[in-house]
């Protein structure tokens, strides 16, 4: 089912390593999950959570709340939701 995801959304490699840089502690992996998983419920249309997955992922949000050297990672549900959808970190 995966490789079939890969090939019908043109998913390509890339290079994600967000934790070798990182100055304090990561994370872990679930919790960093309920954050991604949040934002994309809170964004995707009825029937278009796939697109949703893919949206945040591909988005500028992304970069930045994998950014365990900031402090987005750990920002309210809400101002993620808003930034994400105004396409910058709102100030």
């Amino acid at each position: 089912m995966t490789d079939e995801w890969i090939e019908q959304y043109g998913i390509t490699e890339g290079g994600f390593d967000t934790i070798t840089n990182c100055k304090y502690e990561v994370p872990p992996i679930t919790a960093i999950g309920r954050v991604y998983q949040q934002l994309v419920l809170d964004v995707a249309k009825e029937n278009e959570e796939v697109q949703a997955i893919i949206d945040v992922f591909s988005s500028f949000i992304s970069d930045e709340i994998s950014n365990f050297n900031s402090s987005v990672y750990y920002s309210n549900p809400q101002y993620l939701e808003c930034s994400y959808k105004e396409g910058v970190l709102l100030s």
